[in-house]
């Protein structure tokens, strides 16, 4: 009998988190329907359903978002909410997930890659938490929400202190990249060459930044693994 009420118990939180992100994900479709109408709403959710596709991303989405017309708002708002049900599904239920064919599937390879950028970019598990949110916070190859939150469980991280990590960098990158693609559109207007200038400036002092990364702080965890 204790048993039973142990099991239940448990059950609460994943209960909770898991319909009530669904509700949330369901109330933002209708939401987009009502505002949209068939049409938009038609493009629109077909658009957001690629970014469950291998190798789509924030930073390929959101161009494609912003070309179709969609608001600001309802970019950001839909990958948010998009990212959390992923996040909030797979650290609660990923044992039932494996389970489903199809998405068990995707899931075991999913781990594998994920088991594989762990071994790769040792300062992950070095920085901890940290290192978590910066796999969400930056569109690196291999980084997505599915895998941040593969690794927490690879690494043990209790829901409670995953989650928050990921709805941070998510906000935080989709705003970011957000902002930016409106911010290249807008130079277009004004004129193709800002555009076109503001895109190289951007790429170049990223390539910059994960030279500087890979150069001064990556070793420094290979030689801790060794």
């Amino acid at each position: 009998m204790r048993y039973s009420i142990c099991i239940i118990r448990g059950l609460k939180p994943v209960l909770i988190f898991s319909l009530g992100i669904l509700a949330v994900l369901a109330l933002w479709i209708f939401v987009m329907y009502l505002l949209f109408g068939d049409e938009k709403f038609g493009i629109f959710m077909g658009i957001f359903a690629v970014y469950f596709a291998p190798g789509f991303g924030k930073e390929s989405l959101i161009p494609i978002m912003t070309a179709a017309g969609c608001p600001v708002a309802a970019i950001i708002s839909g990958i948010v909410i998009l990212d959390m049900t992923l996040a909030i599904l797979i650290s609660f239920n990923f044992d039932l997930l494996l389970k489903i064919p199809g998405i068990g599937h995707a899931l075991r390879y999913a781990t594998d890659k994920t088991s594989t950028l762990l071994h790769d970019h040792p300062w992950i598990k070095g920085l901890a938490g940290t290192g978590l949110f910066l796999v969400m916070f930056i569109p690196f190859m291999g980084s997505s929400v599915i895998t941040t939150s593969i690794i927490g469980r690879l690494l043990s991280v209790h829901p409670r202190v995953l989650l928050p990590l990921i709805l941070t960098g998510s906000i935080g990158a989709t705003l970011i990249v957000t902002l930016g693609v409106k911010a290249v559109v807008s130079l277009w207007i004004i004129h193709p060459l800002y555009a076109v200038i503001a895109v190289i400036l951007i790429a170049a002092v990223s390539f910059i930044l994960w030279q500087l990364w890979r150069r001064f702080i990556n070793p420094r965890f290979e030689k801790d693994r060794k």
